[in-house]
């Protein structure tokens, strides 16, 4: 309670200072969401897939909430600063400490994001704890943040075309030591830093940019591991039709000290389309993730163990944030699993404004593994299984939404291979929220 206090008087005295400063503008805004979920296969960590023969889950309910703000000061026409600061993040109710004694959980009271903005002769630049989340369409995209130096250059700012250059500094390793034969040294370059390129073009119908990204990762001694990145995303409208694409290309080595060398080679997709049609909006969309063979030794798994991330939910179990299937927003249960293991996936959907306060949704999706097998399990069946959702948000007020959302996953073979231990039933899931922005 007092590092709550403390950072709200904070706020307070910046405030405060700011009004009194004639060359200081002081903005903020910010959100609070309190959620309630029930699982009908839980463990208190996402879903519980591996059930006895024969047997039937506890299921799972729990509350949860997070509180960000976000203030701005704008000192001059070239120089402002930004932040979000989380009092509580995905912090689950019961956990944090009902006494003084009591230390509220790891998630409460920290800077999410921390960065200032300065329009350079050269080009508006960035630095610090930076934003770090959806590019290009929500595909594969997570709640992120980077440590950076970011450079939009000026010479393309007045035309449909621009361009971002940053490195990302994601690992220190400052203070490790590494092997050298039989002694140890220091490892000063044992860090992970990502360099990145992009290209925009935007018109008044058109979004789509080129993102090239080079990850050098030193961060273990006896490993040079280097990764590329290669997407490409396009969102284009015409009249009341809109269609989203993205194409992710993974690749690059991975070598071990002195012979041993594996390849990154893999692929990730999204294609949408839809309309909308009065107060009717329909949408299909398909994704897919290359799955790991198990016969390869390259490394084809797009997913990695970040799945399709927690900024893309077109279905509530399979792709949603309290699940851990095929992303870890919340629970990572399972997405090392199912990543590896990869993704075909169809959904139709749509949203129906009832009026100005109410919208519906519904969505139908079938999904499959790409690669079946995995380690841990041999002859798996490739269905994931069919789910079918239904939602509702209703605005209480401009500035309050109360959300409500019910799954239901008929599990497909994939969960009921020859393991007695693996009979998985199906999966339905109950979610609801409130919103508050300001």
């Amino acid at each position: 309670m007092k590092k709550v206090l403390s950072t709200v008087a904070a706020l307070g005295l910046i405030a405060g200072l700011a009004s009194t400063a004639s060359a200081v503008e002081f903005k903020m805004s910010g959100k609070y969401l309190v959620e309630g979920a029930y699982i009908s296969d839980g463990n208190g960590n996402g879903l519980d897939l591996n059930e006895s023969a024969g047997a039937s889950n506890h299921t799972d309910a729990y509350f949860l909430h997070t509180f960000e703000v976000k203030p701005t000061m704008k000192v001059n026409d070239k120089v402002s600063m930004s932040s979000v600061i989380r009092l509580a993040d995905d912090s689950f109710w019961g956990s944090q400490g009902d006494t003084s004694t009591t230390p509220n959980n790891t998630n409460s009271v920290y800077i999410h994001q921390l960065y200032m903005d300065y329009a350079s002769p050269i080009g508006n630049m960035r630095f610090g704890r930076t934003p770090a989340g959806t590019y290009g369409t929500s595909f594969m995209d997570s709640d992120l943040r980077g440590d950076r130096v970011m450079l939009y250059p000026s010479f393309l700012a007045d035309g449909p075309w621009s361009t971002l250059f940053y490195i990302q500094k994601s690992k220190d390793n400052n203070n490790a030591l590494a092997s050298v034969g039989t002694a140890t040294a220091s490892a000063s370059d044992a860090d992970s830093t990502s360099y990145v390129a992009r290209v925009y073009y935007k018109t008044d119908s058109l979004d789509s940019g080129l993102h090239y990204q080079y990850t050098n990762d030193m961060t273990t001694a006896t490993i040079n591991d280097r990764k590329q990145q290669l997407t490409a995303y396009g969102k284009y409208k015409m009249d009341n039709y809109f269609v989203n694409a993205e194409l992710n290309h993974y690749f690059g080595s991975k070598e071990t000290d002195p012979t041993s060398s594996v390849d990154y080679d893999s692929w990730a997709g999204m294609l949408q389309v839809g309309a909308k049609v009065d107060a009717m909006t329909p949408s299909l969309t398909y994704f897919y993730a290359q799955g790991q063979d198990r016969t390869s030794t390259d490394i084809e798994n797009a997913l990695g163990t970040t799945g399709t991330g927690d900024q893309f939910e077109p279905l509530y179990i399979l792709t949603g944030r309290h699940t851990g299937m095929l992303n870890n927003d919340i629970f990572n249960a399972h997405t090392a699993t199912l990543s590896t293991a990869g993704v075909h996936a169809i959904v139709a959907a749509a949203d129906y404004a009832v009026s100005n306060q109410l919208t519906l949704h519904g969505a139908i999706g079938w999904a499959k593994a790409d690669q079946p097998e995995t380690a841990a399990y041999t002859n798996r069946d490739d269905a994931y299984g069919w789910e079918y959702n239904v939602g509702a948000a209703y605005k209480l007020l401009d500035n309050l939404t109360y959300e409500a959302h019910f799954g239901y996953l008929a599990t497909g073979d994939y969960f009921k291979s020859n393991s007695a231990t693996d009979d998985t039933q199906n999966i339905y899931i109950l979610t609801h929220s409130l919103t508050m922005s300001f």
